[in-house]
């Protein structure tokens, strides 16, 4: 491909920018809260206008009325100066902007027409101003201006804003215009003229390949020829070759800003800064940052590309780089053992100037003939690393070399540097979470990370304490989104209500009744236990172990501080880890079995007609079975579901299935099993049947049971402790869903969770120290 029909050609074509697409969403978002906020609360919209000064009296208010002339006047000729200069200098952006002006002519018109029909505080506070209607011309201006595409225009696009912000400002002080009017108005005109400049696309800014190769041979690199190697957002890699031999060219891309800003902000906010370090918010900098990191890195003799030049052509920064020669690590067959070793001998020399790779993977080791190793980009490089970052990159390349030469074959490259240079934390962070993107889709569904594990262990299996690596997990992001939303709607409800009346008349014997119910829960829990559990268990230790974990459940998810709890209760009554883990297990599993039964029973029965003699349920309850079977059919019918099933199913069947076998032969300690988990449950539906009925509020029992059941599943798959949040909006849908009246729903569920949740929690605590003393625990 020549220069001139490559990288031209394609820059020829319009483009979109990654950076209109976030202002769109942004404008359109704040417009519709904006709308949103008038809507729901106009009182205190117009009171906020109220508030706002307006100057009647002269002569500061003559001056502002010759300043608002002047800014009018301004602004019409900057409309026509930059008609006038696309009309010269881009023809289509003078379409564009008319198009844009056009628009915005029609929303402006469309949002005044729907503000007269809508009346009261949205008519005269945010579509119609106090003396004159004026959203129809200040929604096409601005649509125009943004239309035009202004941002490589700057001698044009300072003088635009300052008119426009000065001719608005008069109208608010004037009292022509008002605050949120103007708001509302620039947002529509953005609306209007992002979405002409994305429909059409912008000229490009990244420079012409002949361009490219023009500056290049002017800093002593005649290059012949360019061909695009990669291209994604803000960003472009060019291949070629000069009198010495190919070169590399990248190209930082002025359009494609925003979208990596995006995600570096995203890891950011995930990663902890010890993992992530100081990463660089644009490309500009990145490209500034793998110059700096290559000659560090060549002063430490480790082979890296070498950086040739570094030049500003145009708006675009361009870095020249000559490529690493030798052979990839995955292509190095009988060599790749003492490859994969010189790979580590280099990253020790990196690490020791405080220089960590970032991205490593088999890829991007580059084997020399004379055995030494290099790497071939430092695109992710991070100068003056932490110790975290350092111990990440060994890790990437450990398991990353194991997929090339085999686990033990890379413990041993690591180790070969002599006095075990393998960091104490490496077993630890041998998690897909610390691995490249690339190096964790290779090893997903293998157990490789496990086999490097135990290799870099030993016999003992001791390793140590792992580094908190995440900020915050998606599941956490998404469960803290969907608890504001709840909340939100909480919030709504809760205005209509009055909380305190409905307290202040509850029945105190039904709230004792609801307590003792609670009580009999921990009852349950150690008699579902000790069934399951090979050696002889007192009860009454057991169920304080289980009151126990209800102060645990203060600072851990639900499930967590359970589990953990037991096992280490059965390890101090004699049983080994696995034996402690086993047992748990198998009562975690037949509980989950035993409730999920109740669950289909109670469904089952809440839709048998008590009118006829039939045991058949109503068509709904048949119509909610079979979607759910058909839901359930059609996961294991997809194969990458059906394996993630079976890879997270089978070892927990294998480990349980020889007790539960055990338990199932002998009918005592099954009825014992079975009448601890009924029990259980049967303490919590009493407990909130009873919160119910302090109330004067009531609900047939299978429904109560199935609001329960239903709410004790999302409280247990939430990640905050004791399913804070979850189970609290969980029962309140539920209950009024079912027909209770919001305020006494929301009585009762506060009732349960302080008699199930808050009550238990210093009692656990006490009973924690006693197990603690008495070594228990």
């Amino acid at each position: 491909m020549s220069g001139g029909s490559g990288v031209g050609t394609a820059s020829a074509a319009r483009v979109r920018r990654p950076n209109d697409v976030v202002r769109l969403l942004l404008a359109a978002t704040a417009l519709g809260l904006l709308v949103l906020v008038t809507l729901t609360a106009p009182d205190a919209v117009a009171t906020l206008d109220r508030t706002l000064p307006v100057v009647e009296r002269d002569p500061l208010r003559t001056v502002l009325s010759v300043a608002s002339v002047v800014a009018s006047l301004a602004t019409l000729g900057v409309l026509v100066t930059v008609a006038v200069d696309a009309a010269r200098h881009r023809r289509a952006a003078l379409v564009q902007a008319l198009v844009a002006g056009v628009l915005g002519l029609v929303l402006g018109a469309v949002g005044e027409r729907v503000g007269d029909a809508a009346g009261g505080v949205v008519a005269g506070v945010l579509t119609g101003p106090r003396t004159d209607a004026a959203l129809v011309p200040v929604v096409a201006t601005i649509a125009f201006l943004v239309g035009a595409d202004l941002q490589r225009r700057r001698r044009w696009r300072t003088p635009s804003r300052w008119a426009v912000l000065a001719g608005l400002g008069c109208g608010v002080a004037l009292g022509n215009l008002t605050l949120q009017g103007t708001v509302a108005a620039v947002l529509l005109g953005s609306v209007a003229g992002l979405a002409v400049r994305l429909a059409a696309g912008v000229t490009p800014a990244r420079p012409r390949d002949e361009v490219i190769r023009a500056e290049l041979a002017r800093a002593g690199l005649p290059v012949d020829r360019l061909e695009v190697a990669e291209q994604h957002a803000g960003l472009v890699r060019l291949t070629g070759t000069d009198p010495t031999g190919p070169v590399c060219v990248t190209v930082v891309d002025p359009d494609g800003r925003g979208l990596p800003l995006v995600r570096r902000a995203g890891r950011m906010l995930r990663f902890r800064a010890a993992v992530v370090g100081r990463p660089s918010l644009s490309q500009r900098g990145d490209l500034e940052r793998e110059a700096s990191s290559a000659a560090l890195a060549a002063a430490a003799g480790v082979r890296v590309p070498a950086i040739v030049a570094l030049l500003a052509v145009g708006p675009a920064l361009v870095l020249v780089e000559r490529p690493l020669a030798g052979t990839p690590l995955p292509e190095a067959g009988d060599a790749a053992e003492k490859g994969l070793a010189a790979a580590f001998a280099a990253l020790r020399r990196l690490h020791a100037v405080g220089l960590a790779h970032g991205a490593l993977t088999p890829d991007a080791v580059v084997l020399d003939p004379d055995g030494t190793a290099g790497f071939r980009e430092m695109r992710a490089a991070q100068p003056a690393a932490g110790e975290l970052q350092r111990d990440l990159d060994t890790v990437a390349l450990l398991v990353g070399g194991a997929t090339v030469v085999g686990p033990d074959a890379a413990v041993a490259a690591l180790r070969s540097g002599g006095a075990d240079p393998t960091p104490a934390r490496v077993p630890a962070l041998l998690q897909p979470v610390a691995l490249p993107a690339a190096v964790r889709r290779a090893v997903r569904g293998t157990e490789l990370l496990a086999e490097l594990r135990r290799a870099l262990t030993g016999p003992d299996g001791t390793v140590a304490a792992a580094p908190r690596l995440e900020r915050f997990s998606p599941r956490v992001i998404l469960t803290v989104g969907a608890s504001t939303v709840a909340a939100f709607l909480l919030a709504s409800q809760l205005s209509q209500v009055s909380i305190v009346d409905e307290l202040r008349g509850a029945d105190p014997l039904w709230l004792l009744v609801a307590l003792g119910g609670s009580a009999l829960t921990y009852v349950g829990a150690a008699l579902a236990l000790i069934p399951f559990v090979p050696i002889a268990l007192p009860l009454v230790r057991t169920t304080l172990v289980q009151l126990s974990t209800a102060w645990l459940t203060l600072v851990t998810p639900p499930t967590v501080g359970h589990v953990g709890l037991n096992i280490r209760y059965l390890q101090r009554a004699g049983l080994t880890v696995g034996a402690a883990a086993a047992s748990v297990a198998v009562s975690q599993v037949a509980t989950v079995a035993a409730t999920v039964a109740l669950l289909l029973v109670v469904g089952w029965a809440s839709g048998v007609s008590t009118a006829r003699l039939s045991l058949v349920p109503s068509g709904d309850v048949l119509l909610v079975l079979l979607g759910a079977v058909a839901v359930v059919g059609l996961l294991a019918a997809i194969a990458p579901v059906r394996r993630l099933l079976i890879s997270r199913l089978e070892p927990l069947v294998r480990q349980s299935l020889p007790q539960l076998l055990a338990a199932a032969s002998e009918p005592r300690r099954l009825a014992t099993a079975l009448g601890g988990i009924l029990l259980q449950n049967a303490g919590y539906v009493l407990a909130l049947d009873a919160s119910l009925r302090a109330f004067d509020a009531s609900l047939a029992l299978p429904t109560v049971i199935g609001v329960y059941l239903v709410s004790s599943a999302v409280g247990s798959v939430a990640p905050t402790p004791g399913g804070l949040g979850a189970v609290e909006a969980a029962l309140l849908g539920g209950l009024t869903a079912t027909g209770v009246p919001v305020a006494a729903a929301l009585a009762a569920v506060l009732a349960f969770r302080v008699v199930t949740f808050w009550l238990p929690a210093p009692l656990g605590w006490v009973a924690f120290l006693r197990l603690q003393r008495r070594q228990a625990i």
